[in-house]
């Protein structure tokens, strides 16, 4: 799901540049761990998104691929009434056709929002660029119901939701923002002062 967020989250609306065309920077800071999800593998190497491509290469474009799986994720996490729902409006409104961008991908750089930015951020990307509505542009916050912040990729630590519902697609990302006590966490990466005056790291705090 974060690999096909960052992918489409590059789009400029204005311009018509980026969206789901597969094509990410990895050097991005915040793309960070994408590498083991697409193909270096995740669990001991044993599980990446290009061993699950390999068998549709020939049939269907990266692109359009990333957006299947992105879906697949979404299905095989939800319960109930709301997985058929989902799985009834991909088989209706899904279009294939997206191409994949084979080269030239340094206009992504930048462009995702960073946490550090706060609102800032989300209306820079989602409103001023995507040419989203708040209201959507919150809903789509809600993907983050699913799994968790790892201080080893972004410099942020930490769980959105509970054990249970993290491995479920539902609405309590938005329940724990409203109804959980949330206090502030200084330095979660372990960046002392000192080194970040020197450059080698940025202190990340968080709720």
């Amino acid at each position: 799901l974060r690999m096909v967020g960052h992918d489409f989250m590059d789009f400029i609306q204005a311009t018509g540049v980026g969206g789901s065309d597969g094509c990410t920077d990895m050097d991005d800071e915040d793309n960070a761990g994408l590498n083991e999800c697409l193909f270096k593998g995740e669990f001991d190497g044993q599980f990446s998104l290009d061993d699950a491509y390999r068998n549709f290469c020939e049939k269907i474009s990266l692109a359009d691929f990333l957006v299947i799986a992105g879906q697949a994720v979404i299905e095989f996490l939800s319960d109930g009434d709301a997985q058929t729902q989902f799985t009834e409006d991909f088989r209706t409104d899904f279009k294939y056709g997206r191409t994949t961008a084979l080269e030239g991908c340094q206009f992504v750089g930048g462009h995702l929002p960073s946490p550090a930015e706060s609102c800032g951020g989300v209306d820079r990307v989602f409103i001023q660029e995507l040419g989203l509505s708040w209201a959507q542009s919150a809903a789509l916050m809600g993907v983050h119901t699913v799994g968790r912040a790892s201080s080893v990729f972004s410099g942020y630590d930490g769980w959105w939701s509970d054990p249970e519902n993290s491995r479920r697609f539902n609405n309590d990302y938005f329940i724990a923002m409203y109804a959980k006590g949330w206090c502030p966490e200084i330095n979660v990466n372990g960046c002392s002062l000192a080194a970040q005056e020197r450059g080698d790291c940025v202190q990340k705090h968080q709720w």
